[in-house]
């Protein structure tokens, strides 16, 4: 294998692929990057078996090849070389990079020993808009579980057989829905669940000159086409809880308040607020509300007012304020409206309108005596 390019195109490429190398593993092979040489094109390629990158370059191409390579090691003396162009040659997997008055050279191994990646059937993609799905993974991907125990929410619901493609994410405390129009996906594919790290992935590679993300879906996995990137995933073990049980739908009570202003007030209170239960009790009353925590631990209260819209009957409650202010920052709206019906019971978060298909639902907590 040999071939001719400029550090800063395989510094790029790098960013992407060095995504999916593990940090440790009991499998040697995987921290290593697969290089590999066809006619025109070099790809560069990494997994850990859950996720796996490639990502292709054009080059120019003197003989045909492919090894794999320690991927920590060659990216940092790739990130350690001037703006230069390397020439690359592997022999007997062993890699030599040559610039200038420089040559480094590293041992590699053969790339029959990289895993296999899943095939990329093009006659199978689907093209979404980009900004869509980016938006769509943004907005509910923060509400993913992280508790091994239920493997089902340690992932992102896609439902795309209805007249709205739909993504919903949920910890069990706090819970994020939205829909969008669904025109080519719709009754094809049954509901799937995704792993955040690999949505996170996908909206980091969706830079501002993708209008497009191309779908294939897999019997066990998706895969995801992106400019000059292919991601692939694997979908992880259902069934995913019925949502749609825990969003209330008779709410009678109303408040409207400015978000920027209440994610202040709670992020201030917040500081003196229980380190375990970070809770901030919510008073609402007339057009006012008032936020207050506690801490016993080091003598400290706060207490802050707030005007709103609130025509209903006094009602004290209490949430986590991480999760507010997690579901704050994802609305794009001046004003946010919660719907409530008591103290114990789950409030939804959305514009006042409603007009953007974007819902969020926050869990209450018993509020401390």
């Amino acid at each position: 294998m040999k071939f001719t390019v400029t550090t800063d195109v395989v510094r790029s490429a790098l960013g992407a692929v060095m995504s999916a190398v593990p940090q440790k593993s009991t499998l040697p092979i995987l921290g290593n990057v697969l290089l590999e040489a066809g006619n025109k094109e070099l790809k560069l390629s990494s997994t850990d078996l859950e996720i796996s990158i490639t990502t292709s370059i054009e080059t120019k191409i003197t003989k045909k090849g492919a090894v794999a390579i320690p991927a920590k090691t060659f990216a940092e003396i790739i990130g350690a070389l001037p703006q230069t162009e390397l020439e690359i040659e592997a022999i007997s997997n062993r890699l030599e990079m040559r610039f200038g008055s420089g040559d480094y050279k590293i041992s590699g191994i053969s790339a029959d020993e990289f895993p296999k990646l899943p095939d990329v059937n093009k006659s199978k993609e689907i093209k979404l808009s980009a900004a869509v799905l980016k938006r769509m993974i943004q907005k509910t991907s923060f509400s993913v579980s992280t508790d091994e125990t239920r493997p089902a929410l340690n992932g992102v619901l896609w439902q795309t057989r209805g007249e709205k493609m739909t993504m919903v994410a949920t910890d069990g405390h706090r819970l994020a829905k939205i829909e969008q129009e669904n025109k080519k996906l719709q009754d094809l594919y049954d509901d799937i669940i995704l792993p955040p790290r690999a949505l996170n992935l996908l909206s980091r590679l969706i830079t501002d000159d993708i209008s497009e993300v191309g779908l294939i879906f897999g019997e066990n996995n998706i895969i995801f086409t992106c400019g000059n990137n292919t991601l692939s995933s694997r979908i992880i073990e259902g069934p995913y809880p019925n949502y749609e049980q825990v969003i209330p739908k008779d709410g009678d009570k109303e408040l409207v308040v400015s978000r920027l202003l209440l994610a202040d007030s709670v992020k201030r209170v917040a500081i003196l607020a229980n380190t375990l239960t970070h809770q901030v009790k919510f008073s609402l009353r007339k057009d006012m509300l008032e936020l207050s925590a506690t801490n016993a631990d080091v003598g400290g209260e706060a207490m802050e007012r707030i005007p709103c819209q609130y025509q209903n009957e006094e009602l004290d409650i209490g949430y986590n304020a991480n999760y507010v202010l997690d579901i704050l920052k994802q609305l794009d709206c001046e004003e946010v409206r919660f719907e409530l019906m008591s103290s114990v019971s789950a409030a939804t978060i959305t514009s006042p309108d409603k007009s953007d298909d974007y819902l969020c639902l926050v869990m209450p907590l018993r509020l401390a005596e």
